[in-house]
């Protein structure tokens, strides 16, 4: 609504009958009030309806819906009932209109102690998005994950978003009956345990063309290519995936895969070349065919955890393999953190690979054993590095000369050689339980002169 003409539907304010001021919150403009109303919940926001004749219809233009399960109150409270329990025609139908969703049928099972939440969280689901403005919407969010659903619940919210999409036609020249002329207007998705066919992705490629953030936390996923020219954010958390083998989004500006796994030996192509912040976040051996990314020039900031990398054998995942060329792709981050890499990071002959504008470094949890190789590799190859974060890893064992003092490797000694005219500016803080990490100190001042010992913290953690 446009704002001259949401100040034309300005109320004006009424005293309330009990001798108190003017409802200041109602004369308020339209558009202000459903500012407030979409930081509620869907249940909160239909509620409002029944506050005053000015409030009767607001929400049914509310440009945010964030529909919950938890907020079904349990079938012990008398009071609770749904706003709109009676179930429209249009929500009943259960054909899929040719957009790709499972076809699979949902079970009959209905013996669940927590059916009756369920009926009347679908009953209120189904009447709210056949009475609200779905096509207008800018932010959606459906979560169904909770332990008062029944099993099949999944599969039935398939439905719904099904009855959101239908709002989506692009062919302005065969337009359907009730539906926009224009593609969905929708810039956020967040969906939450649920079943989503390959048919959901390219739908969200063709129709939802001004969707920027795209968020799936615990979904089941059928989907192999992940494509978009719209989205900047996409987040996907404990996933999991059945053979996915793309994501292309040359638009996209940040990506989060936290978790979640991918069943098939696929190899996960990642082609986004405006990334600017990575969040990888995975388990070796639930990505058997490993991830492949392409090179990011506007990488800001990476994060990478491989977790049982150090545990895992060369055959059981790619992943858990050489990862060098993973650290290539990310070479132009400003920031970088890596958590729980094993020795094997760098594979057996890494080539020289500069990192010109790393300025922090973290290593979290990594395994330095290998006489400090993959250190040195940094070290050495990030000339403008400024702060070197070394928290919980793992230092190599020397043995000890006669006066107590750690014998130092001629292999690790080497690592840092021509550091005098790296790194003039770096300060190191090193995070560890033990004093192993003194000997590390040692090891650097023996190695370079530009590094002095008040450039060095270390911290003793329990």
């Amino acid at each position: 609504m446009e704002p001259a003409e949401a100040a034309r539907k300005r109320a004006r304010p009424r005293r309330p009958r009990g001798g108190g001021g003017p409802d200041r919150l109602s004369a308020l403009p339209d558009c202000l009030l459903h500012v407030i109303m979409s930081s509620l919940k869907a249940r909160q926001t239909v509620q409002t309806c029944v506050l005053s004749r000015r409030w009767r219809d607001l929400w049914r233009s509310v440009p945010c819906l964030d529909v919950d399960i938890d907020d079904i109150p349990d079938s012990s409270d008398d009071s609770s009932s749904s706003d709109y329990s009676s179930s429209s025609s249009e929500s009943d139908d259960s054909s899929d209109s040719g957009l790709g969703f499972d076809s699979s049928s949902s079970s009959d099972d209905d013996d669940d102690g927590n059916s009756k939440e369920w009926e009347e969280f679908e009953d209120f689901t189904a009447n709210l998005m056949s009475r609200c403005n779905i096509a207008e919407l800018d932010s959606f969010r459906l979560h169904i994950g909770s332990r008062r659903a029944p099993p099949f619940c999944r599969l039935q919210a398939r439905g719904w978003l099904r009855r959101a999409m239908k709002y989506c036609n692009p062919d302005p020249a065969s337009p359907r009956k009730g539906l926009s002329p224009s593609p969905w207007r929708l810039k956020r998705l967040h969906l939450c345990h649920m079943f989503l066919g390959d048919g959901f992705a390219k739908h969200v490629s063709s129709l939802c063309r001004n969707l920027e953030d795209l968020e799936l936390h615990d979904c089941n996923c059928q989907i192999q290519s992940v494509t978009s020219n719209s989205l900047k954010t996409l987040v996907l958390k404990n996933c999991s995936w059945h053979n996915l083998s793309e994501i292309a989004l040359p638009t996209l500006k940040t990506l989060v895969i936290d978790g979640g796994g991918n069943i098939s030996d696929c190899v996960l192509v990642i082609l986004t070349p405006a990334v600017a912040s990575l969040h990888l976040a995975v388990r070796v051996d639930h990505f058997y065919g490993g991830i492949s990314t392409n090179q990011m020039p506007s990488l800001v900031k990476a994060s990478i955890h491989l977790q049982g990398h150090r545990y895992s054998l060369p055959e059981s995942s790619k992943l858990g393999g050489d990862q060098f060329k993973l650290l290539c792709s990310i070479s132009n981050a400003t920031s970088l953190e890596l958590s729980g890499v094993g020795k094997r990071v760098l594979g057996k002959k890494p080539t020289f690979q500069e990192f010109m504008n790393l300025r922090n470094l973290l290593l979290d949890e990594c395994d330095l054993k290998n006489d400090f190789r993959t250190l040195g590799f940094f070290l050495q190859s990030s000339p403008n590095l400024e702060k070197l974060t070394l928290r919980h890893c793992k230092f190599p064992n020397y043995p000890k000369k006669k006066k107590g003092e750690p014998k130092l490797n001629k292999t690790s000694s080497s690592e840092f050689r021509g550091l005098d005219f790296m790194c003039e500016n770096l300060k190191v803080e090193i995070i560890c339980s033990n004093s192993d990490a003194r000997k590390l100190v040692k090891v650097l001042l023996h190695a370079t002169g530009n590094l002095s010992r008040k450039n060095i913290k270390f911290t003793k953690v329990n």
